[in-house]
């Protein structure tokens, strides 16, 4: 059977990622093997490269998502760490940032937030957390600039943002310093919308901030 695919865009952040974890609950409850492989990882990277050369984005947002859940369920099983080192190995999170630097349909903006958020939560190896954060590519993310004035894409963004600041630890704050630019963007980018109109956005912001301000 087909494993089931990450719920619809249309959902909250957080009630996607809650969902997602329901369904890797139920189908290895159920006793079933989701068909993933990497052969089928190989076959989606191909076709994200097709798009990045072409510059054509009409499937970008199933790609990305397919490999967004291959790349979970490898995670959450022991023996399929291969998944994520060929996410390394293909420098795939530098394909991400290179297709969110475009000028991409709003659906491919929301689905990369929606995919690095649930990358960046439910990773649970060091090593794996590790390569997300490095080479700057975690920076790059977070100072995209988006359009501010669309509430689902903010909505998303300060998700991304409250799913790095959760990370944020003794051992991981140096990816998130630019010696480039001597700034801390996980700070100076979500400060912007200290005074937002809208409360849960103000909310979250505030509490990023504390995190960045408890770590000694």
């Amino acid at each position: 059977p087909r494993f089931p695919s990450l719920p619809p865009l249309r959902r909250s952040p957080a009630a996607m990622a809650a969902l997602f974890q329901q369904l890797f609950t139920r189908e290895q409850g159920l006793g079933r093997r989701p068909s993933y492989s990497l052969q089928k990882l190989q076959a989606l990277h191909d076709r994200l490269q097709s798009i990045l050369e072409t510059d054509e984005s009409a499937e970008a947002v199933e790609v990305i998502r397919s490999m967004t859940e291959a790349l979970l369920w490898g995670e959450q099983n022991d023996d399929n760490d291969q998944f994520f080192d060929f996410f390394c190995e293909n420098c795939i999170l530098s394909d991400f940032v290179q297709i969110l630097g475009r000028n991409v349909p709003k659906t491919v903006k929301v689905q990369l937030l929606q995919s690095l958020s649930m990358l960046i939560q439910n990773i649970r190896r060091p090593t794996s957390l590790y390569y997300l954060f490095s080479n700057n590519y975690v920076n790059q993310l977070i100072a995209t600039q988006f359009d501010w004035s669309d509430e689902e894409i903010l909505s998303y963004y300060i998700s991304f943002l409250k799913s790095l600041a959760l990370r944020l630890n003794q051992e991981t704050v140096k990816f998130f310093f630019n010696e480039r630019s001597q700034q801390f963007p996980l700070f100076t980018e979500a400060i912007r919308f200290f005074s937002h109109r809208d409360q849960m956005v103000r909310t979250s912001v505030r509490n990023m901030t504390l995190r960045v301000f408890r770590l000694d």
